[in-house]
């Protein structure tokens, strides 16, 4: 038996006011799902720029990077 199915079968046991509220939850957990969803769109990372750095010979020396 499927999540759903089991969410089924349980609410058709409630009240109608109960069953009413938990409408109400999923319905809650259904928005917040799409909005997290839309947040993460690339249209969030308009503003950017690619950068492009150049780091042939580039030698990295950590005592030197410590000392600033």
């Amino acid at each position: 038996m499927s999540t759903a199915e089991s969410i089924y079968e349980l609410v058709k046991t409630l009240p109608e006011e109960e069953a009413g509220m938990v409408l109400e939850f999923v319905e809650f957990v259904r928005q917040r799902a799409q909005s997290k969803a839309k947040g993460l769109t690339a249209s969030n990372f308009i503003g950017f720029q690619a950068v492009s750095l150049n780091t042939k010979g580039f030698t990295f020396n950590r005592d030197e990077a410590n000392e600033r």
